[in-house]
């Protein structure tokens, strides 16, 4: 099984790619529709103190920064952090950001309102692990809130496959393109069963993921296993509706 540090580097092979996904998307008006649920969910003050785990490009450190809270953001990728230091420069927020690793957090515990991440917790190898740490940090009455799909399921063969695989030809009958940083196939004659993955198997999220936090000092676990509607682009509901983005919630007791 691949470790975390060799996910690392492949996130960072595909930062500038993503970051591309990212820049994108802050031009849209789907940057306030997230903070809207965002803040829906999270604890009930302002400003929150917020931990981005696994931020990536930067997209959550910099809308909720531009919505007054204070932010950390960390990652594993360099690279991706790179990225991140650009978009917030040039939207004149500062969160901060560090290069770093979000299952050994280099905080102290009770400090944060919110654990919030996006399209990251299935590059987990340990969740328990991962996840206590997460819980750690977190106020007692602070909120994790996870966003992520069944991104492995594309690549287990049954009828999510199938549908991936239909998906991803009218997309690109469609749009002309996908979302691949070398303009690769996803699904179309993909390998099965992928290293990457093996730590799912075909569970089924957020379920699996529900399994592990009901190990920890969790209460108040819920979730919405559809959350794109007003969050994804058009062209990601027709690449990527055979999985979509789920949002995850739970309370430190």
């Amino acid at each position: 099984m691949l470790t975390q540090e060799q996910i690392n580097e492949t996130w960072s092979i595909r930062a500038a790619n993503y970051n591309k996904y990212v820049c994108e998307e802050l031009g849209t008006d789907r940057p306030a529709k997230w903070v809207s649920l965002i803040e829906a969910n999270a604890p009930k003050q302002n400003p929150l103190r917020i931990l981005d785990a696994g931020c990536g490009p930067g997209f959550f450190s910099v809308v909720l920064s531009q919505a007054g809270h204070d932010v950390t953001g960390i990652d594993g990728s360099e690279n991706m952090l790179s990225h991140a230091r650009t978009n917030a420069k040039a939207l004149g927020v500062t969160p901060q950001f560090l290069e770093g690793d979000f299952g050994a957090l280099p905080f102290e515990d009770n400090t944060f309102d919110l654990v919030i991440s996006r399209n990251v917790t299935h590059t987990i190898r340990e969740h328990l692990k991962v996840y206590g740490e997460w819980n750690r940090v977190l106020k007692p009455g602070g909120v994790l809130l996870i966003f992520d799909a069944n991104w492995h399921l594309p690549y287990q063969p049954g009828p999510v496959r199938e549908e991936a695989i239909r998906r991803e030809r009218e997309c690109l009958e469609k749009y002309g393109s996908g979302f691949t940083y070398d303009g690769s196939y996803e699904y179309i004659d993909s390998d099965l069963d992928l290293e990457e993955y093996k730590v799912f198997g075909s569970a089924i999220r957020p379920d699996f993921d529900l399994g592990v936090l009901r190990q920890l000092p969790f209460k108040d676990l819920s979730f919405d296993r559809n959350v794109t509607g007003e969050l994804w682009s058009e062209k990601e509901k027709v690449a990527y509706g055979a999985t979509p983005l789920y949002m995850l919630r739970a309370v430190k007791k």
